[in-house]
């Protein structure tokens, strides 16, 4: 596998593959289709014995497990449905992939499908207002009430959190929202660069958002290569 996908339950098959391609069709680096491998829960898994032999496959040996695939692989793809209260910041599976992946500093590429991609833009068009906006709905995280499809995955999750991270959930709460804060600035910073590459005309922002344990990097085509303030991307003092 070349890719770690982070997702969660309840999404729909069109949210997953329009979250996918607008990563492909973002990639600045040459990657083809053809050459990408997913580590995806559902197909890893062997669902019926979970679902209907409730075998305990779930969160057993969770942390060793997790944290060698994670390392094996070095790449995390992170789907988002919407960037309006997010179902991923709802779940503790996905939650604590993130905490895993910032504190194992391998890089996380967060993705949305196209159209909430452009709802997104469409409230940093608003200014000020639509930014913060966009920044609160996506950093209202609450690891304690996060939820899990399987409730003893809930809790051996949650277990494995106060047990291993030092702070605990308001720790695991912080990083997340660090993580969030860094990513939608990435996001405001590429969409400002198409504005004035563009002349001006909105377009749909093409590139990598990649978080490496909290600090951005970002790829962007060769035409859009502009530097802008930082301060620009420091949302966490809005």
């Amino acid at each position: 596998c070349t890719h770690f996908l982070s997702w969660t339950w309840g999404y729909k098959v069109s949210t997953v593959r329009g979250a996918l391609q607008q990563w492909l069709d973002g990639m600045v680096d040459g990657t083809r289709a053809e050459e990408v491998f997913f580590f995806m829960c559902f197909f890893v898994n062997n669902q019926y014995r979970i679902l209907v032999n409730h075998e305990k496959i779930g969160a057993a040996d969770l942390e060793r497990v997790f944290e060698e695939n994670l390392k094996r692989i070095g790449k995390v793809v992170a789907v988002l449905d919407s960037w309006d209260s997010p179902r991923y910041l709802t779940r503790i599976w996905t939650i604590f992939e993130q905490v895993v992946a910032i504190k194992l500093n391998v890089p996380v590429t967060m993705v949305l499908p196209a159209d909430a991609s452009r709802s997104c833009l469409d409230e940093f068009e608003n200014g000020k207002a639509g930014i913060l906006r966009v920044k609160n709905s996506l950093t209202k995280v609450d690891s304690q009430s996060a939820e899990a499809f399987a409730p003893e995955d809930e809790a051996a999750v949650k277990d494995l959190i106060k047990k291993t991270i030092p702070g605990g959930f308001e720790e695991v709460d912080k990083k997340i929202i660090h993580f969030m804060i860094r990513w939608v600035g990435d996001q405001m910073e590429m969409h400002m660069r198409s504005l004035v590459t563009t002349g001006g005309e909105t377009q749909s922002t093409q590139g990598s958002f990649t978080v490496f344990g909290g600090e951005v990097e970002v790829e962007v085509t060769p035409s859009a290569q502009l530097s802008l303030p930082r301060s620009l991307r420091d949302l966490s003092l809005l």
